[in-house]
């Protein structure tokens, strides 16, 4: 309601548009004033609601404004992202969270440059399979023998040394080869 009470906004909540022009003229009526309904989504319900979602933080819509504008968030990113759809990606508006779709784009270019899973890789004298990724530490799981343990972590830019197509978050990151590795 305006502040001199000539004007009210009431926000309502619809799965499919709805005539209501004979409640608008109704409380028009009743109460002398003017009205405007307006349709919201779940995401704006909770984005003005507020709140703090599991990571502690406060609601991705209610504090970003660009969290509405990203696009749709659905299940298949959250796939995408090698998480398995359940209930803790799931924001209070019933939706899957923003924080899914905002980091999208990292994990879509971390997999560009990393190679497939299954694909076989070298590392020095030994030959393994990929097996996983480590999108944060811009590493694989590369498995070099039929043992779980057999498992290490390899980040990318040593794998890109040996390995066609395999392209690290930052080549100048390299280390500078040592005296002893020309002997």
């Amino acid at each position: 309601m305006s502040l001199d009470g000539s004007y009210v906004e009431v926000k309502y909540e619809s799965e499919k548009d709805v005539n209501l022009s004979p409640v608008i003229h109704g409380l028009q009526r009743e109460y002398d004033v003017r009205v405007r309904l307006a349709r919201f989504t779940f995401i704006e319900r909770a984005g003005d609601v507020g709140g703090c979602d599991s990571c502690g933080l406060p609601l991705c819509c209610a504090t970003w404004s660009g969290a509405r504008s990203m696009g749709p968030v659905n299940v298949r990113l959250a796939r995408q992202q090698g998480v398995t759809p359940n209930e803790k990606i799931m924001g209070c508006c019933g939706e899957v969270k923003c924080c899914m779709r905002y980091e999208h784009d990292t994990y879509k270019e971390f997999k560009e440059r990393a190679p497939f899973k299954n694909t076989d890789v070298k590392l020095g004298e030994r030959e393994g399979k990929v097996v996983d990724y480590s999108m944060v530490k811009d590493s694989v799981f590369v498995k070099f023998g039929p043992q779980r343990s057999d498992t290490e972590l390899v980040p990318l830019i040593t794998l890109a040394r040996e390995n066609e197509n395999i392209l690290p978050a930052d080549p100048e990151d390299e280390p500078e080869p040592s005296d002893e590795d020309d002997s």
